[in-house]
């Protein structure tokens, strides 16, 4: 077993947890509000973190952009479809769209040349199968007799 294999786990194990406690906790509340709350305050806590030591290359107004952009449009979206996603669908929906990671990576590796075997291929039919079961309707249970 890997080193980084418990830290892995641990981290899997809080993300499922805390999908779970946001979906009870914060049901009824405005996604945008909270994906600016949480962004927002992560931003503040890690404020610090750029003065105490030497910046890994020079600041400049197109890096300062780079990174708004970045947080804006990737992590700001991808909170507001987080929390929008939560307020209509179960936890386990929610955090399956991480199973689409890999998938997303095959192709953008494809678009780059890279070679897509038919290993990879079955895994991306895998994924999408298991998407699919578990974004099916639930069956009704029968009536205990």
């Amino acid at each position: 077993m890997g080193r980084h294999v418990p830290g892995l786990l641990l981290a899997s194990l809080g993300y499922a947890v805390a999908t779970t406690i946001a979906k009870r906790t914060l049901g009824g509340l405005n996604p945008v509000g909270l994906a600016t709350t949480q962004l927002g305050l992560s931003s503040v806590m890690l404020l610090p973190a750029p003065l105490i030591g030497p910046a890994p290359a020079p600041l400049t107004v197109t890096a300062l952009g780079a990174v708004v952009f970045l947080g804006v449009v990737g992590s700001g979206l991808a909170y507001l479809l987080y929390y929008g996603l939560l307020a209509r669908v179960s936890p386990t929906q929610v955090t399956a769209v991480t199973y689409a990671l890999p998938v997303w990576g095959l192709g953008w590796g494809a678009l780059a040349g890279e070679p897509v075997g038919w290993l990879s291929v079955l895994g991306v039919l895998v994924v999408l199968a298991g998407l699919g079961l578990i974004n099916l309707p639930p069956r009704p249970r029968p009536l205990p007799a």
